[in-house]
């Protein structure tokens, strides 16, 4: 935070125990959100418009998610990837049976919104209930579509899951 947003150290370590506290009231793990912001510098400057507020709430949903910002980010590259993202989606589109429309999840990705992006996401996965009545194939599309890979997919799912039953 210091090298990449300019911060002070004193504003840093005020900005983490702030990313602490937003996490446990969210019911995300304080530790591990600090972490990956820690480990995600390159993702952050590439989506440099982000505020250190909006870093920690894009961090706090990719944990909820079970993912990092680096996943987040990767998805949000994928996306801006148009044509290919494009033809992804509507080959989900066409193997799921349903629309699969992701072009909110461009929007935010295009604007930089990590967080409104990983909201995004989770309201394109669906149930856990929709997510198992897909076969591999209709997953593996969609997860494709959505710029992730099967297992973090399967994170999403779980999490919505988790976080139903909690």
């Amino acid at each position: 935070l210091v090298q990449i947003s300019g911060l002070s150290f004193e504003s840093a370590n005020n900005f983490a125990k702030q990313t602490s506290l937003l996490a446990q009231a969210e019911g995300a793990a304080p530790n591990a959100v600090i972490r990956d912001i820690a480990e995600s510098s390159e993702m952050i400057a590439k989506f440099t418009g982000m505020t250190p507020d909006n870093l920690a709430k894009a961090a706090i949903q990719a944990n909820k998610l079970g993912l990092t910002l680096k996943d987040i980010g990767t998805t949000a590259e994928g996306l801006l990837s148009f044509q290919d993202s494009l033809n992804k989606e509507i080959e989900a589109s066409i193997l799921l049976g349903r629309d699969v429309n992701l072009q909110k999840a461009r929007e935010l990705s295009l604007a930089g919104d990590l967080e409104g992006l990983a909201v995004e996401i989770t309201k394109q996965v669906g149930s856990q209930a929709d997510f198992e009545k897909m076969n591999v194939v209709e997953r593996k599309a969609l997860a494709s579509a959505l710029g992730l890979n099967l297992q973090s997919l399967n994170k999403i799912v779980m999490k919505e899951k988790e976080q139903v039953t909690l």
